[in-house]
């Protein structure tokens, strides 16, 4: 994964053909959390482009190590099970397990949730569409809109995006951010952070520090599959939370497009 640069019209990022995937399938399964939280009635499946889970199994252009990664990166949304070690490139061992559903969209998607379902989606619905906050900006975010504008909005930014990272526009294949959609770009990808912050249980400077250094430590030679499930999604936290912040980062100094 690289970070942004300014391009003529915007900024872009080259990435690999599992970190496209990757990322489009997070962001398929937010909608899915999104799409939970819609008044009762039809619901959309996944976006067009969007490869249903399926059988784990290298992708072109995609090491032994990064197939590992993907399937650790599906995770049920029950206690975690197999799991891998998630981390761009490489070579690596463990468990030969399938590519699952996080949210159990699969299972459910254009249908109402089962009950259980519901239930084990209920503090991920909170952590996109808070009720209130006492962070004054998320504050008037939500109290300048009903929950349900708030949920479209955040849906029809999360498919734009997730349209870009199916399809890249940039040049050979580079994801492209266009000005005057920087803000989709870093609301969608800051969605995929509050979900696997949520994931994490971070709800501190300290729980965010103590889940980077999980990210970056050496897996020891035996550890546990509840374990191996957090190292996973704590190098995705690290990863999104990178590649948000490199975007963020041209911004900040001007770095508009050329």
């Amino acid at each position: 994964m690289r970070g942004f640069k300014a391009v003529d019209g915007g900024w872009e990022s080259p990435l690999e053909d599992w970190e496209l995937e990757f990322l489009a399938d997070l962001l398929a399964q937010v909608l899915v959390i999104l799409d939970s939280a819609a008044p009762p009635g039809p619901r959309p499946g996944r976006p067009a482009g969007a490869a249903p889970p399926g059988p784990g199994g290298p992708r072109a252009a995609e090491s032994a190590r990064d197939a590992e990664i993907l399937a650790a990166l599906d995770f049920d949304i029950e206690e975690p099970g197999d799991a891998g070690e998630p981390g761009p490139g490489g070579a690596g061992t463990g468990p030969d397990v399938g590519r699952r559903d996080w949210t159990g969209s699969a299972d459910w998607a254009g249908s109402a949730a089962p009950p259980a379902a519901s239930a084990a989606l209920a503090p991920l619905i909170e952590a996109l569409l808070p009720d209130a906050s006492e962070d004054p900006d998320v504050a008037v975010e939500v109290a300048a809109m009903t929950r349900g504008r708030l949920r479209a909005l955040k849906s029809e930014r999360a498919r734009r995006v997730m349209a870009e990272l199916i399809e890249p526009t940039g040049a050979r294949g580079a994801v492209r951010v266009s000005a005057g959609t920087e803000q989709d770009w870093l609301g969608a990808l800051n969605d995929l952070r509050l979900v696997l912050a949520q994931r994490l249980g971070i709800d501190s400077a300290e729980a965010a520090e103590d889940v980077h250094a999980i990210a970056r430590e050496e897996p020891p030679p035996h550890e546990s599959d509840e374990f191996r499930w957090r190292r996973g999604v704590a190098l995705s936290y690290d990863m999104l939370t990178w590649w948000q912040e490199s975007l963020l980062r041209v911004l900040l100094r001007g770095q508009g497009p050329a």
